[in-house]
Formats: C-alpha cells, structure tokens, sequence
C-alpha cells in the first residue's frame, strides 16, 4: 500500500486518511485477539497492516507542511527513529509485560486495540493537513490525474530510480539480521539465547541513533551525497567485520551491531532526497514508492540469503537432520556488504546533489493588490 497511500495522501490531505487508518489498525490489533483460526488471523493481520502502511507517508507529509524544508532531513529521521522504537518495545519489553499477565498475549492486544480507538479519534479532532497561512498559496495541480498517472510521472524522472534503488539495498541488513537470523547466526558464534537476542536489538538501537543523527548533520551540511556514501562505505566495513572476524566477547557484538545499525540508517537521507528530486505534487508518491521499495528488499533478501544457507548446508546430516554451521551463515549471509557496496558506487556515481533544496521549485501566486493610485 505505500506506493497508493502516498498519491492518496497528496490528494485527499493526511488527516482523514490517517484517522481512518489508526481505526483500521486498531480493529486488526482487536481482532486477532480473538482469532482461533488461520483465515481470521490472517486477515486481521492483514487489516493491521493495510493500516499502518499509512502512518510513515502520512508523517514525512506533514513534516513537509509544517515544518522547514532545510530540516526535513531531521524530521524525516525522527520519524524512522519512531519507528525503530516499534520493534525495541516489541522485544523485552513486551516479553516483560506478558510475564506479567501469564503470557496472555490475548489479552495484551485486546487493550492495544481498544487504546486505538481514542488514538484514531484524536488524529480527526487535532491533526491538520497545514498551516492556515498556506492557504492563499495556489499551486496548479490536476485533481484527476491517477494513480497510474502520478507513478508514470514519478518513474521519468532517473533520479527517483537511483534513490530507491540505494535505500533499499542500504537498509536490507537490518531485517535480514534484526527480524530473521541474527539470534541463531549469533548463538552459533557461541553466546547464549539471551545474549544473542540483545545483541540482535542493538541493531535497531542503531538506526535509531543514527536516523535523527545523519538527518541532522546532513541539514547542518547542505549536503546529501557525502552522507550518503559515507554510511554505505560504513556499512561495507562493519559488515565484513560482523562475518570475518573472529570476536565472541558479547560486548564487542553489541558494538559491531550498534554500528552496522547506525550505518543501515542511511537509508533516511533517501527520503530528504528524493523528496527534493521530484515535484512537489510527486511528494507523497515519492515518499510511498521509496518506502516501497525498502519494504520489498526487506521481503526478498532475507529468503535469498537463506537460500544460500541451506544449499551450502545440504550435504550436512546428523540423524536425518540437517545442520547449519557457522560457515553455511557466513556464506549466506555475505550478501551483506554485497548490497553495502552496491548503495555506495549509487550514492558516488548515479545519485545527484540537493544541496538541501527543492530541484522542481513550485511557482506560487500570492494575492498582490496594487497601491498605485494614478
């Protein structure tokens, strides 16, 4: 849905859409607490999703309303820095809570959704589309242009390629080791459940970290590019270091994995830029479709990295079972500084500098009456 929310947001305003959205969720989150069978899980989780695919796009296009352009690159990481909060409370401390409740997770998102309901509520009552003082702006735009339109508009322009392109292959690190194998390649290297599972979540501490710290610094800057490949080239090094070199110590992980986070973060600039890449009407489509793409990598990387897992393991058999050794997960998982690498010669070689403006400046008509009275 990131690529559709983004053009309904550009058209409609993100308040409905939002408070319709955080409903929607709501009664997904409330529905699966009552969920016995396959279907009627998955279509409420289905509905929670179709729900939140609107709350990023929606937010980055609010930060362009209301606040300064030359910051967005700031906001634009708060807003990732918001979401990497969703898997931190996801981890220990809903474990903390369940513990509390005698593991009754039914329970838990039963209240989750019921709290969405004020939630949604609350974004129709106070949040606003923009500042009253942008209403005697006129920007001349084609209210009947469509989806398939906008997108066609979207994908002329080479630079909107370049940029999802480079947010995707910088951000694929983080689910194929903070959502899929970094507890089990981290106990393989020798550190218990426990430890493994905390090392795993610093990945997460890192990119919210780093979101808000890259976006700021690059505001401060004026600049995208050098960022850009500065966190990617970060990420070629960190990464070779998580899979070649031989540390165990739990510290030392935590460390390495902070970092690969912090260099993963990168992929927020990607908003800033491609927001300043494209006409404003484009913005929200950019922002959907970059996000899209980052979803989509983060989909289709972590079956092909176990993939290769599995096929430098097949000849690897204890009682029928196979075994996965440290060396099968060091294979598979090299397609880490691989993708590090392809962002880095996007971000050198393909990807243009913004210098923190709007390249398809937006003509804007004021009302103005004359004093002149001869």
């Amino acid at each position: 849905m990131q690529t559709p929310v983004g053009v309904l947001v550009d058209r409609y305003g993100a308040r409905r859409l939002l408070a319709i959205a955080a409903f929607l969720c709501a009664l997904g989150v409330f529905w699966i607490s009552f969920a016995h069978s396959f279907y009627s899980a998955f279509l409420s989780r289905l509905m929670m999703g179709f729900g939140a695919s609107f709350a990023f796009v929606a937010l980055l296009v609010l930060a362009l309303n209301w606040f300064p352009r030359r910051q967005f690159g700031l906001f634009a990481g708060i807003a990732q820095f918001l979401g990497a909060v969703g898997p931190i409370l996801a981890g220990a401390p809903l474990v903390y809570l369940l513990g509390k409740v005698d593991n009754n997770w039914r329970l838990i998102l039963f209240w989750l959704g019921i709290f969405g309901i004020p939630l949604s509520l609350s974004i129709g009552f106070f949040i606003r589309n923009k500042p009253k003082g942008k209403k005697n702006q006129i920007i001349f735009l084609n209210p009947h242009e469509s989806l398939k339109e906008r997108i066609a508009l979207l994908l002329k322009i080479p630079q909107t390629w370049w940029v999802i392109f480079y947010a995707a292959c910088i951000y694929a690190s983080l689910p194929l080791l903070g959502a899929v194998w970094g507890t089990t390649y981290l106990m393989k290297r020798g550190l218990d459940h426990a430890s493994a599972a905390f090392v795993t979540s610093m990945l997460w501490f890192g990119m919210a970290i780093g979101c808000p710290l890259w976006g700021k610094i690059s505001d401060k800057m004026k600049r995208r590019k050098p960022l850009l490949f500065f966190c990617a080239l970060l990420g070629i090094g960190i990464s070779m270091i998580v899979l070649y070199v031989p540390v165990h110590e739990k510290f030392w992980l935590s460390i390495t994995f902070l970092v690969l986070g912090i260099a993963s973060a990168g992929q927020s600039l990607s908003f800033a830029t491609i927001s300043e890449h494209v006409p404003t009407k484009l913005h929200g489509a950019a922002l959907g479709l970059n996000n899209t793409a980052i979803t989509f990598f983060a989909v289709i990387i972590p079956p092909f990295a176990s993939s290769i897992i599995q096929l430098s393991a097949k000849d690897i058999l204890h009682s029928n079972v196979r075994l996965y050794p440290l060396e099968s997960f060091t294979r598979g998982l090299s397609v880490m500084p691989f993708l590090f690498a392809i962002a880095f010669f996007i971000a050198l070689f393909a990807i243009r500098e913004t210098y923190c403006r709007q390249q398809h400046e937006v003509h804007v008509l004021r009302p103005y009456i004359s004093t002149n009275t001869s």
